[in-house]
């Protein structure tokens, strides 16, 4: 027996409404979960073109970053974009392909800031060093580099010069030169007193070395210097680079001392040399800029020279023997003139000539793999006055200071006086040349690699459960959402 059913229209409207609120709740939670979806989808895809960093960067330097042209010569961030979005539209559509719930389209991708390398005149670089070092150093331990460092500037700033020695020269001759005059008008014979054979005047001494070549006297093995050396016509400082918008706050001093001990590690220099490296000495190329292994490393020794003399003159003007015996050989050079400042414009001369000896041997040292004083003691003297010619014979060198500082301590302490711009783009020229040695990476450029990046994506989908819904007056044909991801490698 078949019965009749029958609803009321009251009832049919409050079941509509209360299926229509259901299915207002579904299409919620749908369009919430749509919108974590697309912020996974979306830092997802950015760190898988991230993850595409550049290799030789990473496996010389341990640097990260992104060449923004591809291993091409022109920068685009439409190439970096159009990566991003076909990473994007395959994970989407492989999560999609089964008819999932949360199936969105992707409707468009733009860069919305971005920064290189080289921005910010280098601080940025700077930056991403310091960050990569700072998870294996203390603060502790960075404060107290800060200080050692400075400790170097000041003793170079206490350079004398070298124009001393031929002052005194020039002194010398002068009055000897009036002297011979004087007597000539006066019609008698000019006595002017010479220092006995067997004596050694340092003035002289210094003035022939002086007419050799520094390298031939620094080094001993001149053949050994390395022969690399590198165009320097497209240079980061002297180009014009490509820019971001994308800045960041830097600290510079604590960047700097973290950058010098990143050079430390992975850095070549003349007692370490870089092997598969565009330039074997890069520590001293990042402080001279040459383009030559060699003319970097004379420059280097011509520093050391000024800062080594500077620090012997220190030592001499501090200990009174030494000041006796230059002020004795002073008046036996000058002392017939009678005039007391030109015996002390002498004994200047002959304190910077035995200073400048001293100096000499202790680059050799240096070069040596030895360490030398700052400031040296008694003990820690080598050359003789009175044998200063004889303190090059057989290749010697300065007394080993135990507690001195090593060739690669003073090359740091002169780094540390270059301004950060320079120190950066002189770095990134190290990394730019050694990339570019490989074939496949020959127009690689640092103003090309990006460090960080952030884009804004904007995501569409149809409803799904809209036609249930009691009518609203709104169009639900279409919803999208737009999320902004950022990343950095520091």
């Amino acid at each position: 027996m078949r019965k009749r059913a029958s609803i009321t229209v009251f009832s049919a409207l409050a079941f509509a409404l209360v299926a229509s609120f259901l299915m207002a709740l579904l299409e919620a939670g749908r369009v919430y979960q749509i919108q974590t979806y697309a912020d996974m989808k979306s830092t997802l895809a950015l760190e898988s073109v991230c993850a595409e960093y550049q290799p030789v960067l990473w496996e010389e330097f341990h640097l990260l970053g992104l060449d923004g042209a591809y291993g091409g010569d022109i920068f685009s961030m439409d190439h970096v974009t159009a990566v991003l979005r076909e990473r994007l539209d395959r994970n989407l559509d492989v999560d999609g392909a089964g008819g999932s719930i949360l199936q969105v389209t992707l409707a468009g991708a733009e860069p919305v800031a971005y920064r290189l390398m080289t921005d910010q005149e280098g601080s940025v670089f700077l930056h991403c060093v310091a960050a990569y070092m700072k998870q294996n150093m203390a603060m502790e331990t960075i404060r107290a580099l800060q200080e050692r460092y400075g400790e170097h500037e000041q003793v170079e700033q206490s350079g004398q010069g070298e124009e001393s020695i031929e002052d005194a020269r020039t002194a010398i001759e002068e009055a000897k030169s009036e002297r011979r005059e004087q007597a000539e008008s006066d019609g008698t014979e000019a006595v002017i007193p010479e220092l006995p054979p067997e004596q050694e005047n340092p003035l002289e001494v210094v003035h022939a070395i002086k007419q050799n070549a520094l390298l031939g006297m620094t080094l001993g093995d001149f053949g050994a210097v390395s022969t690399r050396q590198t165009d320097l016509g497209d240079s980061i400082e002297r180009r014009q680079k490509q820019t971001g918008n994308m800045e960041i706050q830097v600290s510079d001093w604590y960047d700097r001392i973290l950058a010098l001990e990143y050079m430390d590690q992975y850095f070549g220099d003349y007692l370490g040399e870089s092997e598969d490296h565009a330039l074997a000495y890069e520590l001293e190329y990042v402080l001279a800029g040459k383009g030559s292994d060699k003319e970097n490393l004379e420059s280097v020794i011509k520093r050391l020279l000024f800062v080594r003399e500077a620090a012997n003159i220190t030592h001499i003007l501090g200990d009174g023997d030494k000041r006796a015996k230059t002020l004795g050989m002073a008046e036996a050079l000058a002392g017939f003139t009678g005039n007391p400042a030109v015996v002390r414009l002498v004994q200047t001369g002959v304190i910077a000539a035995w200073a400048y000896v001293e100096s000499i041997l202790d680059i050799r040292a240096l070069l040596a793999g030895d360490k030398i004083a700052l400031i040296k003691t008694e003990t820690q003297w080598t050359a003789q006055f009175g044998s200063l010619a004889a303190a090059f014979e057989d290749g010697k060198k300065a007394k080993n200071c135990e507690n001195g500082v090593s060739y690669q301590g003073y090359l740091k302490g002169f780094l540390y006086t270059v301004s950060s711009e320079r120190l950066a783009y002189r770095m990134m020229d190290i990394m730019e040349r050694t990339v570019r040695l490989h074939p496949m990476y020959a127009d690689c450029r640092m103003d090309h690699v990006l460090c960080g990046i952030s884009y804004r994506m904007d995501y569409e989908w149809q409803p799904l459960f809209s036609g249930l819904m009691v009518h609203t007056g709104r169009d639900l044909s279409g919803l999208c959402y737009q999320t902004q991801r950022t990343f950095s490698y520091d």
